[in-house]
Formats: C-alpha cells, structure tokens, sequence
C-alpha cells in the first residue's frame, strides 16, 4: 500500500485538482497543493474513483459510523463505506462550508478523535482507515480553509493538533506512528516583539508535512515544525522545529541529529518488507544458509 520507487520521491505529485462535494475552493487549492509522494500516494484521480456517501450533520445514520456534531453543524460528511464503523468521532463547527472524509472501506472503527473547526472551508481527510489504532485527543482548526490529511496507515497513541492561519495544512504521512503525549502546532499562537523596534520576531504560521513511516516518540513537541523526512525518528519528549532530513535520528530540545541513515520497525525483530518499501528501499536480500 506504501510503496513508492525511491527515484520518485521528491518528484511533484501529477495529479487531476481534488473535487469532493462540499469542498470549498479553497480546501480544493490547498488539498491539491499539499499531496506529495514523500508523504502520500493519494491523487485527485484516485479520490473521484472512490464510491462515496454523503451525510448531512443531523442525518440519525451518523450514530452508527460512530459521528457525533455538535455547533452549527454546517458540514459535508463523506464516507467510502455507509455500513462500517469509522470509531467515536466528535466534530464541533463553528463556520460554515466544512467538510469530513472517511476512506472507512477497512475500518474496524478505531479512529477516536475530537475534532473543533472554529473557522470556515475547513477540511479533515483520513485516507485508507484500518486495523491501526487513531487517538487525537484534540484537532483545534482555528482559521479558514484549513486542511487536516490523515494518510492511510498512519497511526497515534495519542495526539493534539492546533493549526493557525488561513489556508495552512498538516499532512499525516503514511505509515507514521505518533506516540502518546504529542503535540502538533504550526504557530507559536501569541506574536512575540522586540520592544526596542516593535518588530515582530517569531514566525508567521507554517505549513507541516510529516512524511512517511515517520515515528514521533512520547511527549514529542513539533512547533513550527515545515517538515519531518521519511523514515526519521523523533525522540521522547524532543522540541522539533523547522525542517527535519530523511532517516535520521532527532532529540533533545532542541532537537538536533543523533544519528544518520537510520529508520524504524513496528516489530522489534526489525523492519518488514512494507516498511522498507514505504520508504522506496529494495528488499533485504535473504542471508547465505
């Protein structure tokens, strides 16, 4: 499902612009913008081929995907798979022409999250939901036109998502693993100044892309953090900040390379074929008897 040829990634993703019913123009442009193979195999074609259910936020049926709205449930709900569970899923809207998309055609209903969209044309997908585990115990889209990408197979034993800025997006990549305790910010949320010039001195909000089979250890904090690149591996309890390279180890606050050309296993006995393979490496070729 991961896959991708290792001379492919960095290439930009060829795809038809994304069109949901619902989708705003501006989730349209900045869900289009945002797919990158590094992070994702999802394409504008390969979303228009999937079958697809709309819900309205007060349709009774929502109870046995495991949905919930509440506010003024001015949203598009769509789901791959009207009989299958998605988990316990609470969506709190504040503005108006929002938008949810469940791929949920293999779900087995353990996305948990509380979602709050105080802007509006806000978007949160979550592309091939499966066996793995979901926890996010709080996805705070404070602006408009915001986008939330949740790729497929990426997993979170528990973590806190606040984006700030119009227009700005997280993309999830697949086959990550968030530990418990993470948090995600993209701003520092309150302006800092010089009191000498009255020039402002932190960045503005960013953008966050964590590419594929990424691992985001316990209490990790990712601040404006652009980009984390396939195969690292964040430390426990790390600040993570700006753009972080491909297989490399990071910790400490803040966090800074420990080691190069290194990844990541699920199984402690090592990395399987799809995790190699997430990463656009060859097989490990098998040892001489």
């Amino acid at each position: 499902m991961f896959g991708v040829a290792r001379a492919d990634i960095g290439k930009p993703m060829m795809t038809q612009p994304v069109a949901l019913p619902g989708l705003s123009n501006a989730g349209e442009a900045v869900l289009t913008s945002m797919l990158d193979l590094r992070a994702t195999l999802l394409t504008g074609e390969r979303l228009s081929d999937l079958p697809m259910t709309i819900f309205g936020a007060t349709d009774p049926d929502l109870g046995r995907l495991g949905l919930t709205v509440t506010g003024n449930r001015d949203i598009t709900i769509i789901v791959t798979d009207p009989d299958r569970p998605i988990g316990q899923v609470s969506i709190s809207i504040g503005g108006a022409g929002n938008l949810a998309f469940f791929d949920n055609r293999a779900s087995e209903g353990h996305l948990h999250a509380n979602i709050r969209m105080l802007g509006a044309d806000n978007t949160v997908l979550f592309d091939g939901l499966s066996d793995r585990y979901i926890a996010l115990q709080d996805v705070f889209l404070r602006s408009n036109g915001q986008v939330l990408l949740w790729g497929a197979g990426a997993s979170a034993v528990g973590c806190s998502v606040e984006l700030e800025g119009d227009g700005r997006f997280l993309l999830v990549g697949e086959d990550a693993l968030i530990s418990s305790g993470v948090w995600i910010r993209n701003h520092d949320m309150h302006a800092v100044h010089d009191l000498r010039t009255g020039e402002r001195v932190n960045r503005p909000p960013v953008d966050t892309v964590i590419e594929r089979h990424v691992w985001v250890g316990q209490g990790a904090f990712l601040l404006n953090c652009q980009r984390v690149g396939c195969g690292s591996i964040i430390g426990a309890m790390s600040l993570a900040k700006g753009v972080i390279g491909e297989c490399v180890a990071v910790a400490g606050s803040p966090a800074r390379v420990i080691r190069y050309q290194v990844s990541w296993g699920r199984e402690a006995a090592g990395m399987t074929e799809v995790e190699r393979q997430a990463l656009g490496l060859p097989a490990v070729p098998p040892v001489p008897a």
